[in-house]
């Protein structure tokens, strides 16, 4: 197994590590979405949906994980688990993570504007259980990518290609 800071090194100098595991997100979206709702949904019923649902909120993120922060020591913040083997690979494996946490908030979290990408180190480390909001008393750079990013999600939320989303989805309950 590879160091953190070998693993860091390996994201860094692979211009494709924050896009590489998007394909399989379109997969692992599905269980997302059907907990927000849309039970009937699969990949294969309804790829097109699913996939500008990912891409939409990815682009959102500026393509990153939601907490990314660009570094000064370059070497990126964001990095996978550890475990089954992900800090051998070069790019950043997503989990779906919600800004209202689950752990606080329960099933009202899996609303369908709550959920992001983001690395393990920011869903595990950086968030934690808590609300996306709670994060920002630690203030700096992580409170600007949060603003940044709420904001764009906003403009993303107040979108018309969101409205269609929505109500391409409204099938799928």
């Amino acid at each position: 197994m590879k160091s953190l800071q070998e693993h860091r090194e390996s994201i860094k100098n692979n211009s494709n590590a924050y896009l590489y595991d998007i394909p399989r997100c379109y997969e692992t979206a599905v269980k997302h979405i059907k907990d927000a709702g849309y039970t009937k949904i699969t990949l294969k019923r309804a790829p097109d949906i699913v996939k500008n649902f990912v891409d939409y909120i990815f682009e959102s993120q500026n393509e990153r994980p939601f907490f990314h922060i660009e570094s000064t020591c370059g070497l990126p913040f964001c990095w996978n688990s550890p475990y089954k083997g992900g800090w051998d690979i070069d790019y950043i494996k997503y989990e779906w993570g919600h800004l209202n946490s689950k752990n606080q908030n329960g099933d009202a979290a899996d609303c369908i504007q709550n959920i992001c990408l983001q690395s393990s180190r920011c869903n595990q480390h950086i968030q934690s259980s808590m609300n996306v909001i709670e994060l920002l008393e630690y203030g700096g750079k992580l409170a600007e990518v949060i603003n940044t990013n709420i904001h764009s999600r906003e403009l993303l939320f107040q979108s018309r290609k969101w409205f269609e989303l929505l109500d391409r989805l409204e099938e799928w309950r």
